[in-house]
């Protein structure tokens, strides 16, 4: 499963090291450096349901690091073993994140939004062997969608809340209670290696089931170095990202950026704009980054309640075009500066706005490469648009599992193919200029897997064929909304008969169509492929005819 992976060119490395791109140490070592220098410091303070859970200082965090690891220990979990963390954002996390890395196990947090289907395919394509989820969370059982799903191969299912109700383990019980870390001490556990595989990301793209992008410590280092570098952050700031931490963002800038630079990570489970503000006048918050969705909330949120934020000075955002009205806004209302960054979970952030930009930069442009990464624009001659193509100190070890997946996207140099299109900026930069025909962003900025749920929608009675398309979203158009567009086998379904036989497919709800258009044949081209474009145009334009 392991060889599936491509390291690093040597030559490349090297210089990604003599650089200082990549290090000899990993995040563990900048826990005992914030131990040691600021053991008091808060590490974490986090909220569930809107209060306050927990705060746990430097000290405390590298405590239940030691104990976690242990736990993990006696779960049998070695070295390369993957631990499933299927978590909201809540205060075990980081500490949980770090024991992985202190027993040489991989991380493979998942966002609470994946449904049946996906958490058990996840399971089994990553050879799971500890699962940890919540027992309930936001109207979700999530102890027994974690029975239902599990397969034999996982050896260990551990449930936050009430384990006994399907017989799982109890984490409080098990990971906190216990002292671990005198039956199991790990302190005579070899480091891991910053070359080693740390953090299985599921991303589901465009195509087929979620894909596990595999990141080092050393290729997260890097990508943390885009906020911190840009912004120069230190162990006096605060940080808070209201999206699932269980993202490529939310793993980076929370999780191991703050342990990095022995900064606050400030965790809240819900995605209320108003107690983000409140947490940032209560606890001094300096960096904010959120999806536009998220920043418009922001604004009318601070527009209806003023608080007092003027300990915040970094707000980024990223995921959707950024419209310039809310530049403005922000200017107007927080009184900071918009910013901007285009990335992704195989290369982190790429490119991102800096303070030496034009005050509107982020709503036209999506900033300069930063240091460690290269771009490059692949346009036909002369024209300005083409394919953009990445590389850099950040960039992933492929696919876990799915090698040819991941070769098919890089060129015999390396260089990797985005999936987007962009123009230069005029200052250095690029300006996305617009998705591939078949990529389906929501406004959370979760993508939506066309190909996976066509598939299974194709079992649907009533479908000859079905091809899913984005129209733009109401209420935040830079995003995208699902449609489903059929060509009928006999009496077509409607929308409530899509999301009914999805659900029964136990497939994420987020995955739905929002609407479905019924058609005589689809579009394509002389090649008999599909035109999207098209398909997307006529859904746009029925969308806003019914509006």
């Amino acid at each position: 499963m392991w060889d599936s992976l491509m390291a690093a060119d040597p030559s490349r490395a090297a210089e990604f090291y003599r650089r200082g791109w990549w290090r000899r140490q990993t995040f563990l070592d900048d826990l005992d450096r914030a131990v040691r220098d600021r053991p008091q410091t808060a590490a974490l303070i986090t909220y569930q349901q809107g209060t306050h859970a927990r705060t746990l200082s430097y000290r405390e965090l590298a405590a239940l690091t030691e104990r976690f690891a242990g736990a993990l220990v006696e779960l049998g979990v070695h070295e390369r073993d993957v631990v499933v963390v299927h978590l909201p954002n809540w205060w075990m996390l980081t500490p949980l994140y770090l024991a992985c890395a202190r027993v040489g196990a991989v991380v493979a947090p998942l966002i609470p939004a994946m449904g049946d289907r996906e958490l058990g395919h996840v399971l089994r394509s990553s050879g799971a062997k500890v699962c940890i989820v919540a027992d309930e969370y936001a109207g979700v059982d999530y102890g027994k969608r974690l029975a239902d799903v599990a397969p034999p191969s996982l050896a260990h299912r551990v449930v936050v809340g009430d384990a006994a109700a399907t017989g799982a383990i109890d984490f409080g019980e098990f990971f906190t209670a216990t002292a671990w870390e005198e039956r199991h001490p790990v302190a005579a556990l070899p480091r891991p290696h910053p070359d080693a595989v740390a953090l299985l990301l599921f991303t589901s793209g465009t195509t087929g089931q979620p894909k596990a992008v595999a990141h080092t410590f050393n290729t997260i280092y890097a990508a943390s170095r885009a906020f911190s570098g840009s912004y120069e952050l230190g162990a006096g700031d605060v940080i808070l990202i209201p999206h699932f931490l269980a993202h490529l963002a939310g793993s980076t800038y929370a999780i191991c950026l703050s342990v990095n630079i022995g900064a606050t990570c400030v965790m809240q489970d819900s995605m209320d704009m108003g107690l983000l503000l409140d947490l940032v006048a209560a606890h001094g918050v300096t960096l904010v980054f959120a999806a536009p969705v998220f920043i418009k909330g922001i604004v009318a949120a601070q527009r209806e309640s003023p608080r007092d934020i003027s300990t915040l000075r970094c707000l980024n955002t990223s995921s959707a075009p950024v419209p310039p009205w809310l530049v403005g806004a922000v200017r107007e209302v927080l009184g900071i500066r918009l910013d901007s960054n285009f990335g992704m979970t195989e290369c982190g952030a790429i490119t991102i706005t800096r303070a030496s930009d034009p005050p509107d930069w982020a709503a036209r442009s999506d900033g300069s490469p930063v240091e460690w990464t290269e771009i490059r624009i692949d346009a036909e001659p002369g024209e300005q648009v083409g394919r953009l193509l990445t590389r850099g100190a950040s960039q992933c070890l492929g696919y876990l599992g799915q090698r040819d997946a991941y070769s098919a996207c890089l060129d015999a140099d390396g260089w990797f193919d985005t999936g987007d299109m962009a123009r230069p900026d005029g200052r250095g930069g690029i300006r996305i200029t617009g998705r591939r025909d078949d990529l389906i962003i929501r406004s959370s900025a979760l993508k939506v897997p066309s190909l996976e749920v066509e598939t299974v929608l194709s079992g649907l009675a009533g479908i000859g064929e079905v091809v899913l398309v984005g129209y733009p979203d109401p209420t935040a158009p830079e995003s995208d909304r699902v449609c489903a567009v059929i060509v009928p086998d006999g009496a077509p379904p409607g929308l409530r008969d899509v999301r009914d036989y999805l659900a029964g497919q136990q497939m994420t709800e987020l995955y739905w169509p929002d609407r479905v258009e019924v058609v005589a044949q689809l579009p394509r081209n002389p090649q008999g492929k599909v035109v999207r474009r098209a398909l997307r145009d006529m859904v746009t334009s029925a969308a806003a005819g019914s509006r």
